[in-house]
């Protein structure tokens, strides 16, 4: 299993929060109009109050999650074991040798 902070694939709990905050925006706008028409209950309008608040909390953490993503290391090799470029993941120079005495 590769170390996280060499895994290069895009993580998906910012685009996962920032939909529900723009899902929030959605309902934000459109439950005042849907109570009205009389689609949805009168009770949904308890949770009208909250959704501004809860899109900003949700936008916030989209943001927070991303850019703590964004501050990753680019490798999570030991110091010890970087060469030259400051990286032991990095490819070296010379080639590794692989020999038959591995565990079997």
């Amino acid at each position: 299993m590769p170390a996280p902070a060499a895994d290069p694939r895009p993580h998906r709990t910012p685009k996962a929060l920032g939909g529900l905050a723009a899902l929030a925006c959605v309902a934000c706008c459109a439950l005042p109009v849907l109570i009205t028409a009389g689609v949805v209950g009168v009770g949904a309008g308890a949770v009208v109050g909250w959704l501004p608040a809860i899109a900003v909390v949700l936008a916030v953490l989209a943001a927070g999650t991303w850019w703590l993503g964004q501050r990753r290391r680019p490798c999570s090799c030991a110091p010890r074991t970087a060469g030259e470029s400051g990286c032991g993941c990095q490819k070296a120079g010379d080639p590794m040798k692989i020999t038959g005495l591995g565990r079997r």
